[in-house]
């Protein structure tokens, strides 16, 4: 029943996205044949949905190469598809959160304002079990607002909150956030940072500045680097993960908001340029919005299809 629900979960989290292709694919395919015109056709769709374009000419090959493929009817269409996306994914399937997490264990949330880090954040403090101790630091130290809004999460969710003083540096707020985890035995630590200053190379220069000060005090093995991209940037997504990727070792990938899109289809693009773990999918508002990626319920969701 549990994994029922999610495949649920999945399914009308993806809906724009599956709408979009779906409906579009079924109409392709309406005239009883596949020839090159019809092939065209769900390439643009595709393509519209930003799966990218190495994985669309993978995908209209695939339909090209099926053996009978001028009777073919839509929903065995869908499902080829389905399965080859499923294929891409299913390496990037693996658990933020393991049981032998060694303590303790920090996550950093980076990527740029408006991603929903602070949410995220928020929503995983859900997911880990209630018998770990967690702290929250805040280390946008620029924007009061940001921090405002991590406060309130963990006060919701009872778990502790560390800040600093408005604008100081960032790298030593994490430094005392590290202290006083160790010092006090936490479980885990999670940094939220800033995703904006006045350019880029300013911005990276602070996150890998926070980063070494905690390797000073942490053992690599426990550190996390979780990016988290808006997945109603479609195709823009790639350009983040370039930006981000290089310069802080990022160890995975939050994809957030893609029950906002139909361009469901730009985290396909993602996991076949990048060899970064996909952690988490945010599909929905709440707090239980925070899913597990699976690359099956992910990729037959996105086309429609009942499991």
């Amino acid at each position: 029943v549990e994994t029922m629900n999610i495949f649920k979960q999945f399914q009308s989290g993806l809906k724009k996205t599956s709408n979009f292709l779906s409906t579009n694919i079924v109409d392709a395919l309406k005239s009883k044949k596949i020839d090159q015109e019809t092939l065209d056709e769900i390439e643009t769709i595709l393509l519209s949905s930003d799966i990218g374009l190495e994985v669309t000419n993978h995908l209209i090959q695939k339909i090209q190469s099926t053996k009978n493929f001028k009777s073919e009817n839509a929903n065995s269409v869908l499902k080829l598809l389905a399965n080859e996306l499923e294929l891409i994914l299913q390496p990037r399937e693996k658990p933020l959160l393991t049981s032998r997490d060694y303590q303790p264990t920090i996550l950093i949330f980076i990527g740029v304002n408006g991603s929903g880090k602070t949410t995220t954040i928020g929503k995983l403090i859900n997911i880990i079990p209630n018998d770990k101790k967690i702290l929250v630091g805040a280390c946008d130290t620029f924007r009061a607002a940001a921090v405002d809004q991590l406060k309130k999460w963990t006060k919701n969710q009872k778990v502790d909150f560390h800040q600093g003083s408005l604008e100081q540096d960032p790298a030593s707020v994490a430094y005392s956030v590290c202290q006083k985890a160790q010092k006090e035995q936490y479980d885990y630590v999670i940094i939220d940072t800033a995703g904006r200053l006045s350019n880029n190379t300013n911005l990276l220069n602070q996150l890998v500045k926070i980063k070494s000060v905690i390797s000073k005090k942490i053992n690599a093995d426990n550190i996390k680097t979780i990016l988290v991209l808006d997945g109603t940037n479609g195709s823009n997504m790639v350009n983040q993960v370039e930006t981000f990727g290089q310069s802080m070792n990022v160890s995975g990938l939050i994809i957030t908001k893609i029950d906002g899109t139909a361009k469901g289809g730009a985290l396909i693009s993602v996991a076949k340029k990048f060899e970064f773990p996909i952690h988490f999918v945010g599909l929905g508002e709440k707090a239980e919005d925070l899913f597990e990626f699976n690359a099956k319920k992910f990729s037959h969701s996105m086309l429609g299809i009942e499991e």
